[in-house]
């Protein structure tokens, strides 16, 4: 069900902008409007939720898990699916003492790139896939399907729609699911400073984590938090343009955690990020409870939908 208050294109319409799409060539007839419109439009949240159980399905996501590999390579398999048979994992190598115990290990990011008309600038929508939980055995039990299945499900559903619609964008785009968040921010900082290093010239960082829970779902308007930095206020003006244009969200932004998600990595080495992020904090957080069920795929397809819109307007 589609809520109200949002204006959707015609069908005539979305036809006519996929005819004028076909052949990686954009109609200079279409407006920027139009053009988001239609890649919104395709964000479903049935797409999500299976993402989501299909992450929670693995059992664990915890970063020291045996599985930890496994769990990337999977993520990269789906990503090929897609249509992205240059698929990667990128590993970084890490130390890390957890329960009084030092381990070291491969890490590895997912990443997947839709090459731009122009390629000067990058453009990166990422979301951490590993899990914890603050008691019992996480190398067993780490379902993580608020946090953060639910953001790698946006990457995902946001990777499938461009792909699905022969979409080039302006600048180069790369998908990434990022290792060992709960941990220290591991794979954003490896990618981060990768880019730094080889003087990436980054546009901007999506960051989703934790977008799928919200305590009353009958009370209206619905809010979304996204959490900018010092150099990305003005990124955070468009972004709230756009959520209050292509969905039925209230946007604000609360930076009170602006340093707990892989988006800190990247403000680091300078770079302008944004972090949407819920509204509210579940009881599961960090817990085995965390599963499918507590997802609201309404909300995270209305954050989805809102953060997509940002993506596709500056690739206009």
């Amino acid at each position: 069900m589609k809520p109200p208050g949002i204006r959707y294109i015609s069908f005539i319409q979305v036809i006519i902008i996929l005819m004028a799409l076909t052949g990686c060539q954009k109609d200079p007839e279409i407006t920027r409007e139009e053009y988001v419109l239609n890649f919104t439009e395709k964000v479903n949240s049935d797409s999500l939720e299976s993402y989501v159980s299909w992450l929670e399905g693995m059992g664990t996501r915890f970063a020291l898990a045996d599985n930890h590999r496994e769990v990337a390579v999977q993520i990269k398999d789906r990503f090929i699916s897609f249509g992205y048979p240059q698929a990667r994992l990128d590993s970084l190598y890490m130390t890390r003492t957890y329960r009084d115990i030092t381990y070291s290990t491969w890490q590895y990011n997912v990443i997947a790139s839709v090459s731009g008309r122009s390629h000067d600038s990058i453009c990166i929508v990422g979301a951490h896939y590993d899990d914890i939980v603050a008691e019992g055995d996480p190398f067993n039990i780490a379902p993580g399907a608020n946090d953060n299945a639910s953001g790698v499900a946006a990457v995902l559903e946001i990777a499938r729609i461009f792909r699905k619609s022969n979409f080039i964008p302006k600048y180069d785009i790369e998908f990434c699911a990022f290792a060992a968040e709960e941990l220290g921010l591991h794979g954003s900082l490896h990618r981060a400073g990768k880019a730094a290093e080889a003087g990436d010239k980054i546009l901007m960082i999506i960051n989703y984590d934790m977008i799928a829970f919200l305590a009353n779902t009958s009370s209206r308007p619905w809010h979304v938090n996204i959490i900018h930095y010092d150099n990305s206020a003005g990124l955070r003006d468009e972004a709230a343009g756009y959520c209050t244009a292509n969905s039925s969200l209230v946007p604000y932004s609360d930076n009170t955690n602006y340093n707990r998600s892989d988006s800190y990595s990247f403000y680091l080495y300078g770079y302008k990020a944004l972090f949407y992020h819920q509204n509210e904090l579940e009881n599961t957080y960090h817990t085995t409870g965390d599963v499918t069920t507590v997802c609201n795929f309404e909300y995270c397809w209305e954050i989805v939908r809102a953060s997509c819109s940002l993506l596709a307007g500056k690739n206009y």
